[in-house]
């Protein structure tokens, strides 16, 4: 653990005299530096100094020794058990087996034995989301792995931590002009590679399907789904596209009876569009749906291309779609590396980005003669 290393290290520079009784000991930023660990790190050594008698917090003055020895630190111990082993939090908006479950498989496969992981859900409110952090933050973790709801609002309690250079990873977003570690998959190519598999089937209008989520994920996919079509040389038309989906939606109060109902308007009125780009499974079971209620087979009438699936494994008779296949387990585990190295080393910041696959399935095919 970094803040007992820091703490045992004072320990005993003040027990040998480096720091004399009534002598101040360097600032936070001093010993941040000293040390090679974020401020929040060094906080914690000096409270366990506190609570050990040994230091004492004056206002404008700064931290001053107190006793060369510790006076309570048989009550500390009994009250607080060191703890050999690193705690991590990590705030998830929502997770099940299309998108998250993977996920939090791969952050506790890679944790390993000494390290203990603390998940929370916020259900895609804001308020709750701060919370969650702050709360984790309340009761030592040493790094945060996040799942922001947004890629347009990052939580204030994430930003606090961030300026503070404290551990932190952002998981499936990205956030431009923000000095923070982030692991998420190439949804660009993911969107270019499923609507580029549609137009070598011959589809010649593609339309493309979303939440009303701007988060950095399904934009990418729609920048993708528009770098196919420049690439091809063929004109986009922005009356191919439905972003108004709300019911996959976190904290959404959106029906997704309301979402079939808006997705058999959209086909009906677009009878040239033979494919489709959904950014979501989800997405694309309503989207069947609708097609099913105007009488229209998939594939042979409509094709279908969504990012990921559920596994079902031994469901065999599961309709299975062609689909963007993201490395949610390696996502997880990256998470989990990223967020130990920034633990070892304050500034270690990296964006990883992990490749998609493109995985045939039953609901993409050549469109009618």
């Amino acid at each position: 653990m970094l803040y007992k290393r820091v703490y045992e290290a004072l320990r005993e520079a003040i027990t040998q005299g480096t720091y004399a009784v009534g002598e101040k000991l360097p600032s936070e930023a001093e010993l941040s530096k000293q040390f090679e660990v974020s401020p929040i790190t060094v906080k914690r050594a000096l409270e366990l100094l506190r609570s050990d008698g040994m230091i004492m917090r004056r206002p404008r003055i700064g931290t001053v020794v107190t006793s060369a020895t510790p006076t309570t630190a048989t009550v500390r111990v009994t009250a607080e058990p060191a703890r050999d082993s690193t705690l991590i939090g990590c705030v998830l908006t929502s997770f099940d087996d299309t998108f998250g479950n993977k996920i939090i498989e791969g952050i506790l496969a890679a944790t390993g034995a000494d390290t203990h992981v603390i998940i929370k859900r916020s259900g895609g409110d804001l308020a709750d989301e701060d919370a969650c952090i702050r709360a984790l933050v309340d009761a030592g973790v040493d790094g945060l792995i996040l799942l922001p709801s947004s890629s347009e609002y990052i939580p204030p309690a994430a930003l606090e931590l961030v300026a503070k250079k404290f551990p932190v990873v952002i998981l499936d977003r990205i956030f431009d002009g923000i000095p923070v570690s982030a692991v998420c998959s190439d949804n660009a190519a993911g969107g270019r590679a499923a609507t580029e598999h549609l137009l070598e089937l011959g589809h010649q209008t593609i339309g493309f399907v979303s939440s009303t989520s701007h988060v950095s994920s399904s934009d990418d996919r729609r920048s993708g789904y528009i770098h196919a079509h420049a690439m091809n040389h063929l004109p986009l038309e922005n009356r191919a596209e439905l972003r108004t989906i709300g019911s996959t939606v976190p904290g959404s109060s959106e029906t997704a009876e309301d979402d079939i109902a808006r997705l058999v308007e959209f086909v009906e009125q677009h009878p040239d569009i033979t494919g489709y780009v959904a950014a979501e499974y989800n997405i694309a079971l309503m989207l069947r749906e609708a097609c099913d209620r105007l009488g229209l087979d998939v594939p042979a009438d409509v094709s279908i291309v969504c990012f990921d699936h559920p596994d079902a494994f031994f469901d065999t008779r599961m309709f299975r779609y062609t689909h963007i296949r993201q490395e949610q387990h390696e996502l997880g585990a990256k998470a989990i590396e990223s967020v130990r190295r920034q633990i070892g080393a304050a500034h270690a910041i990296e964006k990883v980005v992990l490749p998609t696959e493109l995985v045939v399935g039953a609901s993409s095919a050549a469109p009618r003669a």
